[in-house]
């Protein structure tokens, strides 16, 4: 069975307060999505990923894989208001059979064990979203945050990606309007439906979203290829 990637990389990235988005910003040498394309690569030689992509930043897109080289695209697309519109928009370039792994561009860390952990259960179980114990202690505040209570993390999870499921049964599930509790594609799959299944996911898969991530981001690239 065929397996796909849709790579989300639509926002612009606001919160890193820069002007340059966060999924271009040069870690070690290379922009940071390039690490994480240079990943699943290595994971699954043969996958055919598509990009989703803000519409803005086509331009700057290019000139960068002018600079770097190719990063591993077989399609570009525009990405939509919300993230569900962006992974419509990559599932749309895709046939109906096959495996396919949902992932944040800005995630350039998983394991090449914890991507093909995910790609081989949702072969055989139809779906797996990676998932890692909740570390910190975590209090649940009321609507107006006038009060709080402990809430026991053994019970929770933080949820990662690649998320992956069988892409005809995704495909269907996207075939829907968006609601707000649409916050990935996990979600949607239960609003169809479809049990999910979870798997291990990996403490070093950490998503790359404020400044203080990109410190971070850099000391793992270090760790990770000591050699680029």
């Amino acid at each position: 069975m065929k397996d796909y990637v849709v790579m989300v990389a639509g926002g612009t990235g606001t919160r890193m307060r820069l002007t340059t988005a966060k999924q271009f910003l040069n870690v070690e040498g290379l922009p940071l999505m390039w690490w994480t394309l240079r990943r699943f690569k290595e994971a699954l030689t043969e996958a055919e990923v598509t990009l989703v992509l803000h519409e803005s930043l086509f331009e700057e897109f290019a000139v960068l894989e002018a600079k770097y080289g190719s990063a591993g695209a077989a399609h570009v697309v525009p990405g939509g208001a919300e993230r569900f519109h962006s992974v419509l928009a990559g599932l749309a370039t895709l046939p109906d059979t096959g495996v396919v792994g949902i992932h944040d561009a800005v995630r350039p860390f998983p394991s090449v064990e914890t991507i093909q952990r995910c790609f081989a259960q949702a072969e055989a179980q139809g779906s797996a979203v990676p998932v890692v114990p909740v570390k910190d202690s975590i209090r649940q505040m009321d609507r107006e945050g006038a009060s709080s209570q402990a809430v026991d993390r053994s019970v929770l999870r933080a949820v990662q990606t690649p998320q992956c499921f069988d892409l005809a049964t995704l495909k269907a599930a996207f075939d829907t309007d968006y609601r707000l509790e649409f916050t990935d594609d996990a979600s949607v799959m239960e609003a169809a439906g479809h049990e999910v299944h979870l798997c291990e996911g990996d403490p070093w898969n950490v998503k790359v979203t404020t400044p203080e991530d990109l410190i971070i981001a850099k000391a793992f690239v270090q760790a990770a290829w000591p050699n680029s």
